[in-house]
């Protein structure tokens, strides 16, 4: 459709119709991660997507069916972009999970608030209805608005929900208000909407919120202008405005349990019988169009009120929270847009007292950064500009694509940011925990060798007297006798012969060994006694080494026996031989004994 089609004229109020179940519903997955696979069955009110982000909401499916398609769809977006979407196959029986009801919701935080209606889906004009970070930081605002007020042409969705909902939107608007705890609560609405304020006038004079009438030309209704003229001054930094259609959402999903599924839509145009109709989310336009009687001629289908609204390429394209409004137009020969005359006009009605043409032309040329210069971004789409432009040029639609073209860009580049921050935090941390390694093992190196300097500093002294040492020795081969004894007396756990003489001559491989190494310790022990013995000047001296060194000698005499013995018995390969092993082994160890008790004595003698 051309921006500049001539609309007809505003239509009058309609009653309230409910969509018939479409055969298919296209859902709209915004900022949130799908948690169902294709092929499978869900029911009603169960849960199809959670939030994935602070600025998504969670999707529920509005009945029962199967899925049969995840990915990107056609939206009801401006130039129509594909995005991800769910695709839903009703199976008529309409079956649902269970309602719970939050009965604890006054105890509810606003944060905590914000977070169950997120997970209930309930949105507002840019993602949840109440801010997740303002609910978490802000305090209790001075003034909350509850917009109802909608002064485009064709817009009823509010009108026709006050109409027939309007004690539901009360409860609502005191549950939010307990729990936000506002300083003033208001209620605005515009003035043509008669039969919706004799509906709230009597519910207002019992309630803490008071009803307020907006008599202001369009855009009014926005939620910059609304704030500007309905706060004090001392409210204006702590104002809060939401929009009726989630404030009724919510207090569904707080006070009865119901997840948003549905919404009112006003069809209204080139139809035969214009509407206000109650559709699940993800209905297909077409289905809407026909319930309102479109004639077989080709429309242009708007999605949206008469100056703001987009052409929509296609009617399969489901609706989704944000969907107030679908206007059937007859389908016009295509206007060209003209040289501009510089006439002025979108300048003097602009609201934001800003200069279209001037946009338009930096907008048209890609000149990104002058368009900002001349403030785009107050530009509040309102489209009067586009509604009064003699020469119809396609200005609004030009500042909408240049402004998502902005979008684009500033996310893309906090993408960016976001990533070289999560890599320089990487890197930091790898960092980090090299360091903190090195640390850990010089500390441990430094406990190792204060371990060690420990253990040295408590070991016994070299000039241990070599019988005590000789004692120990003895009382150990004593107890190894004993037990190779004790085995032998053992039947039942005799090995087999082959068995027997291999450990038998293992066993006396090993110990000779041992008796070897004691042996070369005890020569090694007696020569670093003969040094000290001829070193030493005192006659105790002289007269000790001689004691000592005959103990060693007996030491070294005692292993020599005891391994020759165990040779004899690994060769003999038979039970005699293993007992004459162990024979020699007590002989030879009752002999290191006697001589260490004849060490002792002679070194008594002498003292």
């Amino acid at each position: 459709m051309s921006r500049q089609t001539r609309l007809p004229a505003a239509a009058s109020s309609h009653p309230l119709t409910t969509l018939p179940l479409p055969a298919q519903l296209n859902l709209w997955l915004q900022g949130s991660r799908c948690c169902v696979e294709v092929g499978q069955r869900v029911l009603k009110h169960q849960l199809l997507a959670q939030a994935d982000n602070e600025f998504g909401a969670a999707v529920h499916a509005p009945t029962s069916g199967h899925i049969r398609a995840i990915g990107p769809l056609p939206q009801a977006l401006p130039d129509a972009p594909l995005r991800d979407g769910l695709q839903l196959q009703p199976d008529g029986q309409d079956e649902a999970l269970p309602l719970q009801a939050n009965t604890d919701w006054p105890a509810l935080s606003p944060l905590a608030l914000a977070i169950r209606l997120q997970d209930m889906g309930v949105m507002g004009q840019h993602g949840p209805l109440l801010p997740l970070a303002w609910a978490a930081a802000a305090p209790p605002p001075a003034l909350l608005i509850i917009n109802a007020v909608e002064n485009e042409p064709f817009l009823q969705a509010d009108s026709t929900l006050l109409r027939e909902q309007a004690a539901a939107v009360a409860d609502a608007m005191a549950m939010l208000g307990r729990i936000l705890q506002p300083a003033r609560l208001v209620l605005a609405i515009q003035q043509e909407q008669g039969a919706a304020i004799n509906a709230l006038r009597s519910l207002a004079a019992s309630q803490s919120w008071q009803l307020e009438v907006i008599q202001a030309p369009y855009p009014a209704g926005d939620d910059a202008p609304l704030l500007q003229s309905l706060a004090r001054p001392e409210e204006s930094s702590n104002s809060l405005c939401l929009p009726l259609a989630g404030v009724y959402a919510a207090g569904r999903a707080i006070l009865h349990g119901e997840p948003c599924i549905s919404r009112i839509v006003t069809v209204s145009g080139a139809v035969k019988q214009p509407q206000n109709i109650l559709a699940l989310l993800g209905s297909p336009v077409a289905d809407l169009l026909a319930c309102a009687g479109l004639p077989p001629q080709r429309h242009a289908i708007v999605h949206g009120g008469g100056l703001r609204g987009f052409a929509l390429p296609d009617t399969a394209i489901g609706i989704h929270q944000h969907s107030h409004c679908l206007l059937a137009l007859a389908d016009q020969a295509e206007l060209i847009a003209q040289p501009c005359v510089r006439c002025g006009d979108c300048a003097s009605i602009c609201p934001s007292q800003l200069q279209p043409q001037e946009l338009y032309w930096h907008c048209s040329q890609q000149q990104l950064e002058q368009a900002q210069h001349w403030r785009l971004a107050d530009c509040s789409q309102c489209g009067l500009c586009s509604a009064v432009c003699p020469s119809q040029l396609p200005l609004l639609d030009t500042f909408r694509q240049a402004s998502q073209q902005l979008l684009l860009a500033e996310q893309q580049q906090s993408a960016a940011d976001a990533a070289r921050q999560r890599h320089r935090f990487r890197q930091f941390r790898l960092e980090r925990d090299k360091q903190e390694k090195a640390q850990r093992l010089a500390e441990r190196a430094a406990q190792q060798a204060a371990k060690l300097a420990q253990q040295q500093a408590a070991a016994p002294s070299s000039t241990e007297p070599a019988a005590v040492v000789a004692d120990k020795q003895a009382a150990i081969a004593a107890a190894m006798a004993r037990a190779a004894e004790r085995q032998q007396q053992r039947p039942d756990t005799a090995p087999s012969a082959s068995t027997s003489e291999r450990d038998a001559a293992i066993a006396a491989n090993r110990q000779a060994t041992i008796d070897a190494a004691m042996a070369r310790a005890a020569a090694r022990k007696a020569a670093q006694d003969a040094a000290k013995a001829a070193a030493a000047d005192s006659p105790a001296n002289n007269s000790a080494a001689p004691g000592l060194n005959q103990q060693q000698q007996a030491l070294i005499q005692a292993a020599m026996q005891r391994a020759s013995a165990q040779k004899t018995a690994a060769t003999a390969n038979s039970p005699a031989a293993m007992d004459e092993d162990k024979k020699a082994l007590i002989a030879a160890a009752m002999a290191r004994a006697a001589a260490q008790k004849a060490a002792r004595d002679a070194g008594e003698q002498e003292k």
